[in-house]
């Protein structure tokens, strides 16, 4: 790493009047007298490009104390996660770093790797977004944890790295710990091997934690699992922790003190109840803004961020926010501000020329950003049952074989993907399908998508039953009447094509003229507000969430009045995603679409649904409206998948009880005579033993109580 003390080449955007750890602002209180485990001051980090110097780190202060967490929070490319590798001393020859950033008073940028990886893992761990990249796929994981130990610890017995590893893995929650040092990564799930990184973080006890994103791709209730594990692991160390993540809800339960970052530069920070309660600069009101809340009902449209995040390589003269901002002013555009104190706030920073405004007027988001009113439905007074039925799936089932053996293989077993699955869905109306990974969400899906007839059960879609012997024109008329959206839109769309193409591809199918094509291909990127004359661009040329919308209007190309979509906006910031939420809300009142919306998200989905189903297991066990799902959940499964989800609100976090699943989802080719889901659920350990027998022996079925809504059902004994 290449590291100099001379500042010149870069503008700390930290006054030196405030420099005393802005992001730790109880310093001269609750730490008084204490000294810092970690010090970064006037941090800049760049790296050199074809395309110019992409400065992604300007400017960043801050103090970490024993046993305190600090959030980072901001959208991708923010500079969060350079920080934190520029703390482990990770980044590549081709970073230029400046600044100062020490452990215990000792500085770190001056040290070459060899001194660093004495620190890493003893005095500083790290836990990666990935664990599955992070951990080595071809050694068992008690080699790894071995590794961590004995790397720091080399006069280490074999008796006592056996015993730590066990001692460790116990620590994280992991079943059977003697068993599982012999398993290897792939064969653990995500939440499991997001465990695993965490006992190697704190196999030497380390002083600092970093937590880059640790749970974004798990379930909300391995999440909650794995956010438990890692208090734990910091009571148990007495860890200071930084934790980066772009979810809201999830910083607010677990920080003490945020920062919020912005074009590699910190924005604001303050405590975590000030930074929600009050915020000062409209960034962080506009990402406080855009976050679907799952403890509210929709009250309405969310508040997306106008505009993309601020190319590094070309920062503009005054505030990078200001292309952005709907409170930028001429002074925004000349110079940028610097992050200074808040009047009557302690512990309060902000980089704002106009933050004493919003501050002396009380201005929220809802008076930053204005959000145009929704588009009215077309089925506004229209009773449900009166509109027609887009979509019935009755007794959907799906297996897949296990086989085993070498040339000549043999069926083993079954994998149950769907067991038995019904759906109705009608026009004008939204059905969210929920679950954790492996609950048969996806393959629904793509049973309905095959436009085959079912292995058993029935697909009838807008009355016609899909079989066998449906005549190939009425097959295409029912294609061009479903389209799929799929989770990552990079992938879904051809890289070598102009978006023209792609979106005339369904058109030409249709056997459409060109005048017909051009004029249609106008008319959709006007719908997802778009500018028609990009269409002659790629798709690495657009941003995530403006290739989300390419990928939305391919799928409108044909007039459908069905959308499966599957996990639409889990790839996105939450500020790009506000957007895509709020144009699919849109399109749906217009034009009257029927959308079946898969997602893990239930913040989004209390947002964005009418009517949910909850699977588990390839099994629907809850389904009624939004509201009485959400207000009045009855399977204990959808209860603990409700209690998982974070609240951006740190009061509520604290003060709100919430039941962690205990174990994994089990595995699909396991046969249950009776309720799947005993073996996890909390209620069962308080049943009697009558009680759990027939939970045991006997499967349930969706029913519902006579004294609640007859829609609201579930699958289980004791609702």
């Amino acid at each position: 790493m290449e590291t100099t003390t001379d500042r010149s080449a870069f503008r700390s955007t930290t006054p030196s009047a405030v420099t005393a750890a802005p992001a730790a602002p109880h310093a001269a209180t609750s730490h008084e007298g204490e000294a810092p485990v970690l010090s970064v001051r006037d941090l800049n980090v760049s790296f050199a490009s074809e395309a110019g110097t992409v400065r992604a780190v300007r400017g960043m202060n801050f103090d970490l104390y024993r046993g305190k967490t600090l959030g980072i929070v901001g959208e991708s490319g923010s500079g969060k996660s350079v920080t934190s590798m520029s703390i482990m001393g990770l980044l590549d020859s081709n970073a230029h770093v400046e600044g100062s950033i020490t452990w215990h008073g000792e500085e770190l940028l001056t040290k070459n790797d060899l001194a660093m990886s004495k620190i890493r893992g003893k005095g500083i761990a790290m836990v990666f977004q990935d664990p599955l990249s992070a951990l080595t796929p071809v050694f068992s994981i008690g080699d790894q944890i071995k590794e961590s130990l004995v790397i720091h610890n080399p006069h280490m017995g074999e008796r006592q790295i056996r015993d730590r590893s066990i001692e460790l893995l116990e620590l994280v929650g992991i079943p059977e710990p003697e068993e599982r040092l012999k398993s290897f990564p792939y064969q653990f799930s995500g939440g499991m091997r997001q465990r695993v990184m965490i006992a190697m973080a704190i196999a030497n006890d380390p002083d600092v934690i970093i937590a880059d994103e640790p749970t974004t791709a798990l379930d909300v209730t391995i999440q909650a699992q794995v956010l438990d594990v890692l208090k734990k692991a910091q009571q148990e160390t007495g860890a200071a922790v930084i934790f980066i993540t772009h979810d809201l809800g999830v910083i607010a339960g677990i920080a003490d003190d945020i920062i919020v970052m912005y074009a590699g530069c910190p924005v604001e920070s303050a405590p975590v109840d000030d930074i929600f309660a009050h915020p000062a600069m409209p960034y962080t009101m506009g990402l406080l803004g855009a976050v679907p809340r799952s403890d509210r009902e929709r009250s309405g449209r969310l508040v997306p961020i106008p505009g993309s995040p601020t190319n590094l390589v070309d920062l503009p003269k005054g505030c990078p926010f200001a292309d952005r901002c709907p409170l930028a002013i001429d002074i925004c555009r000349q110079r940028e501000p610097n992050l200074e104190a808040i009047p009557g706030r302690p512990g309060q920073f902000a980089a704002c020329h106009r933050a004493g405004e919003i501050v002396e007027k009380g201005l929220t988001f809802s008076d930053v950003y204005q959000v145009s009113e929704g588009v009215t439905s077309k089925f506004a007074g229209v009773a449900r049952e009166d509109r027609a039925v887009a979509l019935d799936v009755q007794g959907l089932v799906k297996t897949f074989p296990l086989t085993a053996g070498g040339f000549l293989r043999r069926k083993i077993g079954e994998v149950h993907a769907v067991d038995g699955v019904n759906l109705e869905i009608r026009e004008g109306e939204t059905l969210a399908l929920v679950g954790e990974s492996g609950s048969g969400k996806s393959t629904t899906l793509s049973e309905i998508m095959s436009f085959t007839k079912p292995q058993a059960g029935s697909v009838t879609i807008f009355g016609t039953p899909v079989d066998d012997h449906v005549a190939r024109a009425k097959r295409r008329e029912l294609r061009g009447m479903v389209q799929y959206i799929f989770q990552d839109p990079m992938s879904s769309l051809d890289p070598r094509l102009p978006i023209y193409d792609i979106l005339a591809e369904p058109l030409r199918a249709q056997h459409k003229s060109r005048e017909e094509i051009r004029v249609r291909i106008e008319e959709l990127m006007t719908l997802v507000e778009l500018n028609p004359d990009q269409v002659d661009r790629f798709p690495t040329q657009f941003s995530g969430g403006q290739r989300q919308r390419i990928a939305i209007a391919r799928a409108l190309a044909v007039s459908p009045k069905l959308l499966l979509l599957d996990e639409p906006v889990s790839a996105l910031d939450v500020s790009i995603q506000a957007g895509v939420i709020n144009l699919l809300e849109d399109l749906q009142n217009k034009l009257g679409i029927a959308y079946l919306f898969v997602a893990h998200n239930l913040s989004v989905v209390r947002h964005i649904s009418n009517r949910i189903a909850v699977m588990y297991l390839g099994r629907i066990v809850e389904s009624g409206s939004t509201a009485a799902v959400f207000l009045h959940p009855k399977h204990p499964y959808t209860q603990a998948l409700l209690s998982a989800v974070p609240v951006p609100d740190p009061a509520i976090e604290r003060r709100r009880a919430r039941t962690v699943l205990q174990g994994e989802l089990p595995s699909p080719s396991e046969t249950f005579t009776g309720c799947p889901f005993a073996g996890r659920c909390p209620l069962f350990v308080s049943l009697s033993k009558e009680a759990q027998q027939r939970c045991l022996n006997e499967r349930p079925g969706l029913t519902a109580r006579a004294d609640t809504d007859p829609d609201h059902l579930a699958a289980c004994h004791w609702v």
